[in-house]
């Protein structure tokens, strides 16, 4: 009850050339058309399912670089987020919810966008099986 009232007088503080005035981060023309074309090929992921991966041409890289490409791979693939329900920002989205209905919109904009992550994923796949394949084929694990 005391945060509900503590809420409503931060609300009334506010003045009106405060609310008027919001810093938004400004974006240009052409990284507001390849966040909408990002988002159009997310919606056609979910729509049809991730496409078959390109297949990639034999690597021509030493088993050094091999290595070092399949270490950068597996790094960037790794998710230090909170699983879904796990995730402090659920409680509060639904928290808020309660306050303020389109906090709620927050909930299935993660699940979409945790599925089209997981889309994008299967490229990175292919080419780390790709990376494996070559450094087996060189006998890069021989010393």
């Amino acid at each position: 009850m005391r945060l509900l009232v503590i809420l409503l007088l931060g609300c009334l503080s506010c003045t009106p050339a405060v609310l008027a005035d919001p810093v938004l981060p400004t974006l240009s023309a052409e990284q507001a058309r390849a966040f909408t074309r990002g988002r159009i090929a997310d919606g056609y992921e979910l729509l049809f399912g991730p496409s078959r991966p390109a297949p990639l041409a034999p690597s021509t890289l030493d088993c050094q670089a091999l290595y070092a490409r399949r270490l950068e791979l597996m790094r960037a693939g790794l998710d230090y987020r909170a699983q879904y329900w796990d995730d402090p920002r659920h409680a509060a989205a639904i928290f808020v919810g309660t306050l303020w209905t389109p906090a709620f919109y927050y909930l299935p904009y993660r699940a979409v966008a945790a599925t089209a992550a997981a889309a994008r994923r299967h490229g990175v796949d292919a080419e780390l099986d790709q990376l494996r394949h070559a450094a087996a084929s060189r006998r890069c694990f021989d010393r």
